[in-house]
């Protein structure tokens, strides 16, 4: 053997400079994979905030056999903005006025799909239905969902109330599962909310049409009229209705 030869693996004499073109090429070889692995995380990722209005979350995205070290990257390199813990939007995708619900409704549930969520299972509610609606003047937050079963929640400005749904209580809003006018009303008198603000939801919905029977409504809202303090035989639902 020469000065200038190595003995390669496999026990052959190379030269230096083949040598070093060899390891250029194993390098080029190992970024294209590399380039590869990237390329195809991002197509899934892509592929399920598609369907999910621009957002994925972290175990979707490993469900999907993205690995961490690749959804780590796509979020370095801005192909993924991270919204909220374990919830990502895709850097294409636009920004939209209900991001904050979607992202933490999909946080409830990371690992499955928004298509394959039954609607009845969770659904926005209260407070954030009736802004998500357009109804009334209440604020998205605390962002509050209904769910039928415990969920811990260790986040601020957000809560999940425990209860069941019929399957004409809930509609879909903005992609999401969203209680309708009714039950929203409803659940603002039982939760407490400020009647002058549950008044103005009320007068909403109605303007908009999105009360089907009014009468059942009434006789509803009228029988929490004593868990709100009226005396009995006084309408809660007329004071809300007029305001």
């Amino acid at each position: 053997m020469t000065s200038g030869q190595l003995v390669n693996s496999n026990g052959f004499f190379v030269t230096k400079s083949s040598h070093r073109k060899m390891d250029a090429a194993i390098v080029t070889i190992y970024c294209y994979d590399c380039s590869m692995k990237a390329l195809d995380a991002l197509n899934i990722t892509d592929g399920i905030a598609a369907s999910q209005r621009g957002f994925v979350t972290s175990a979707q995205a490993l469900s999907a056999g993205v690995g961490r070290m690749e959804l780590s990257r796509l979020a370095a390199n801005g192909h993924l903005e991270r919204v909220c813990r374990g919830v990502y939007r895709a850097s294409g995708a636009p920004s939209i006025r209900e991001e904050a619900v979607w992202a933490t409704w999909l946080s409830l549930e990371p690992a499955a799909l928004a298509h394959s969520r039954d609607p009845l299972a969770c659904a926005v509610s209260h407070n954030t239905a009736a802004w998500l609606m357009g109804l009334g003047e209440l604020g998205p937050e605390p962002l509050t969902f209904t769910s039928a079963a415990r969920r811990q929640v260790q986040r601020d400005g957000m809560r999940v109330v425990r209860g069941r749904f019929s399957p004409g209580e809930v509609r879909t809003v903005a992609g999401l599962p969203c209680t309708t006018a009714v039950r929203t009303v409803r659940d603002l008198v039982v939760d407490g909310e400020d009647l002058s603000l549950v008044s103005s939801v009320l007068r909403d919905a109605l303007s908009a049409g999105m009360v089907g029977d009014e009468a059942q409504l009434r006789r509803d809202v009228d029988g929490l009229g004593k868990r709100r303090g009226l005396a009995n035989g006084t309408s809660l639902y007329d004071l809300l209705r007029r305001g």
